[in-house]
């Protein structure tokens, strides 16, 4: 949501949305049971045609913007659903990303019923085949969100190696860091666009902000909790650069002491 209202600003020459004006859920369902093997190919691509079809092909700006979650299966499986294809993969920490979707997940209705009531709404390891079914069936909230951060990243971090250009680029780099412009220039430049100045302020608030009580951060969480992501998660976070505290480090090595 962010990022489609500051690049709508700011490149006037883009047509932005943000999940192509919230009409693409259903293709993160679609897809989902399609990877999961319970909907052919041509149900996610259905979807798609309804809800972002319409913008993409009338667009008569130069460039087509859509900041969008949950496209990132449907678009590793289909690239070439949109001329001039260019991916970037905004990451963010998992162990914030996990904090988040627990407190997103709690708070509003409509995320509640997403989450907790929606068939695939979210991927499945054990339909997808990454676990058995006792061992899916077992994990927390905590695990299962883990899990899912690994899942998604790993899937559209295969775009990397594809025809296609890709940029892979921290969220962290725009948030709590002291050269935001930095990051959101390289952002612009990907695109083909010229730089800018004097947009410091934009990222010093936050968008979306969870409202009530909040799921702590992960310098409050136990040793237990710290491994679990771990397990699911340490090979894609240090790839990507996360986990180097000395902190966390220290909590992980003490997990497994006991």
């Amino acid at each position: 949501m962010f990022f489609a209202n500051l690049l709508r600003e700011l490149v006037p020459q883009a047509e932005v949305y943000h999940e192509a004006g919230e009409r693409s859920r259903l293709i993160n369902i679609f897809t989902h049971a399609h990877l999961s093997g319970f909907l052919p190919m041509r149900a996610p691509l259905w979807a798609w045609q309804r809800a972002v079809a319409p913008n993409l092909h009338a667009c008569s700006k130069e460039i087509y913007i859509d900041s969008n979650n949950q496209l990132y299966a449907l678009l590793t499986l289909a690239p070439d659903l949109y001329p001039g294809l260019r991916v970037i993969h905004l990451v963010r920490d998992p162990r914030d990303y996990v904090r988040s979707h627990i407190n997103w997940s709690r708070h509003r209705p409509k995320s509640f019923i997403a989450n907790y009531l929606t068939p695939f709404w979210q991927p499945n390891a054990w339909l997808l085949k990454e676990m058995p079914f006792e061992k899916w069936q077992r994990l927390t909230q905590f695990e299962r969100y883990s899990w899912i951060w690994d899942f998604k990243n790993r899937l559209i971090g295969q775009m990397e190696d594809s025809e296609f250009p890709y940029l892979r680029i921290r969220f962290e780099g725009f948030f709590g860091s002291p050269e935001p412009l930095l990051h959101f220039n390289q952002l612009l430049e990907f695109l083909g666009l010229a730089r800018t100045s004097g947009i410091d302020a934009y990222f010093q608030h936050p968008v979306n902000p969870t409202k009530g009580k909040s799921f702590p951060k992960w310098q409050s969480w136990s040793q237990m909790q710290c491994q679990q992501l771990f397990d699911f998660c340490g090979a894609t976070m240090a790839e990507y650069g996360y986990g180097e505290e000395q902190e966390w480090r220290e909590k992980l090595r003490s997990s497994t002491k006991n």
